[in-house]
């Protein structure tokens, strides 16, 4: 083991030392070896924030895909229906479609006072 280690040496604050002593007599530890599994923990964080956060094809995630089949068509848009019991949602808001679609029209189309300009041929 000890050709693996590298000797450091660290400034601790009093009460951080402290409650590491009192650990390690209450637990059977040194204190190196508490130090040593707190900087892995530290290291197993800080890589994994520093994850792409993309999934990859190894990931067992995709081992998953296709495992489950709920047999329900509507599964995407009534979800919380099927997992929280809120009333079922239909497929598409036509109030909502609506609105965007009014909200469009009264937005893009040509106005009906101004005359469209065409294209000149050549």
């Amino acid at each position: 083991m000890r050709e693996n280690m590298v000797r450091t040496q660290v400034y601790l604050p009093r009460e951080i030392y402290d409650k590491l002593q009192a650990r390690a007599e209450q637990q059977g530890l040194t204190l190196a070896v508490q130090i040593r599994e707190a900087l892995a923990d530290y290291m197993k964080r800080v890589e994994a924030e520093t994850d792409d956060g993309i999934l990859h094809a190894d990931d067992p995630i995709f081992q998953m895909i296709g495992m489950f089949d709920s047999g329900l068509g509507d599964l995407s848009v009534n979800h919380d229906h099927y997992l929280y019991g809120a009333p079922k949602r239909e497929e598409s808001t036509p109030t909502v479609r609506r609105a965007v679609k009014e909200k469009r029209s009264s937005r893009y189309a040509p106005s009906a006072s101004k005359p469209t300009a065409r294209r000149k041929s050549k």
